[in-house]
């Protein structure tokens, strides 16, 4: 994660992390819709979020997986999330998730 125009410690990075976290779930199964499931990837989002937190504008996507109902499902969560109010007023973060296909024991 990048906050945009800094500091990028962990107590400015605190808030977004808090506020992503319980809901790494159902990102995780968002993975479900992707076109190739045995193929992991990255997406990438940059998020402007208020001052006052709260619901945060998606201003760029960029991902290795394809499948509409996966970045659908993505977007749904990401836009649903009530983030913390930012330690640096209005913010504009890079933030980046890693999507692994499950190892199946044999």
């Amino acid at each position: 994660m990048h906050i945009g125009g800094g500091p990028n410690d962990d107590v400015t990075k605190g808030p977004i992390k808090r506020s992503v976290a319980p809901h790494f779930d159902a990102l995780k199964a968002c993975f479900a819709k992707a076109e190739d499931q045995a193929k992991g990837g990255d997406v990438s989002l940059d998020l402007k979020i208020d001052k006052a937190g709260g619901k945060a504008e998606i201003k760029k996507w960029k991902s290795a997986i394809a499948g509409e109902g996966f970045e659908q499902c993505v977007r749904e969560v990401i836009l649903g999330l009530d983030f913390e109010k930012p330690k640096t007023g209005t913010t504009v973060v890079s933030y980046s998730l890693r999507f692994t296909p499950d190892k199946k024991k044999s």
